[in-house]
C-alpha cells in the first residue's frame, strides 16, 4: 500500500501576509481612494467658508489667527476606524475560503494598517507643507496642520498623523474582530466595557486628585513625546483584535 505524500510547497509567511494584503485592496475605494476624495470635498468646503468669512468681515479684516483652528483633518483619523472594522468584516470570510490561517490574516491586515497610516501621514504632511509655502491657501489658514500643528517641523507632524493613525487602525481591527466574532451584540459590550473602563479613569484621578499631573504632563512634554505614549495602547487595541481574531469563525 502507497501512501500519498503532499508535496505542495507551503509559502513563507511573508508570502502569505501579502496575500491578505492583496486581498485587502483588491477593492481599493474604501481605505485608498474614498478617504482622500472626502478628504478633498472637506477641504473644499472650509476654504470656501473661509472665503465668506473674509468677503462678510469688515474693513478692519479678521483675526490672524482666525482660520487657525478646525476639526477638518480630524474626520480621516476617526474614519480610519470605519476602513478597519469594514475591511476585516468583509475580507475575514474570503480570505478564510482560500485557506488562509486566522494568525496569517490578522498578520497581514495589520501590516496593511502600518502602511495606510505611513502613506496617509506622509500624504497629510506633504499638503501642509503645500498649505505652509502658499500662506494657508491665500488666506493664512490651517486645514492639513491646524492650532499647535502648524509650529511643527514636517517630520514631527508626519509622526503625530502616523501614530495616531496607527490607533485608530488598530481600535478599528480590535472592534472589527469583535464584530466578526459576535456580531453587532458584541460591538455594544465592547464600547459599553470601553466606557466604564474610561470612566473608572477619570474617577480614580479625580480621586486621586491628580489632574494637576494630568495637565503637567501636557504642558512638559513635547509633542512627539505626548503621541509616543498613545503606542502602548496602540499595541493593547492590536492584541486584542489578535485575540478575538482567533477565536473567530466565518459567518454568512
Amino acid at each position: 500500500m502507497t501512501a500519498i505524500v503532499d508535496t505542495a510547497p507551503t509559502l513563507p509567511f511573508t508570502r502569505r501576509w501579502a496575500n491578505v494584503m492583496r486581498i485587502q485592496v483588491a477593492n481599493p475605494w474604501p481605505a485608498l481612494v474614498t478617504p482622500w476624495l472626502i478628504f478633498a470635498a472637506i477641504f473644499v468646503l472650509t476654504y470656501a467658508v473661509w472665503r465668506i468669512v473674509l468677503m462678510a468681515a469688515s474693513p478692519g479684516g479678521v483675526d490672524a489667527d482666525a482660520f487657525q483652528y478646525n476639526g477638518g483633518v480630524t474626520w480621516i483619523l476617526f474614519y480610519m476606524v470605519v476602513v478597519a472594522v469594514q475591511s476585516m468584516n468583509q475580507t475575514f470570510r474570503f480570505a478564510m475560503g482560500f485557506s488562509s490561517t486566522r494568525r496569517d490574516y490578522y498578520l497581514g491586515t495589520a501590516t496593511l494598517f502600518v502602511a495606510l497610516s505611513a502613506v496617509y501621514a506622509v500624504g497629510i504632511t506633504l499638503l501642509a507643507g503645500a498649505e505652509d509655502l502658499t500662506g494657508g491657501w491665500g488666506v493664512d489658514g490651517a486645514f492639513f496642520a491646524p492650532a499647535f500643528l502648524s509650529d511643527l517641523p514636517a517630520g514631527q507632524v508626519a509622526y503625530v498623523y502616523f501614530t495616531t493613525l496607527l490607533f485608530m487602525f488598530f481600535l478599528g481591527a480590535a472592534v472589527g474582530s469583535v464584530f466578526v466574532r459576535w456580531g453587532a451584540n458584541g460591538i455594544l459590550v465592547f464600547f459599553a466595557a470601553a466606557a466604564v473602563l474610561l470612566v473608572a479613569i477619570i474617577w480614580q484621578v479625580t480621586s486621586a486628585e491628580a489632574w494637576g499631573a494630568v495637565g503637567a504632563f501636557f504642558t512638559d512634554n513635547s509633542v512627539p513625546t505626548i503621541f509616543t505614549w498613545s503606542l502602548p495602547v496602540t499595541v493593547v487595541a492590536g492584541l486584542v483584535g489578535y485575540a478575538f481574531m482567533r477565536c473567530a469563525t466565518p459567518r454568512e
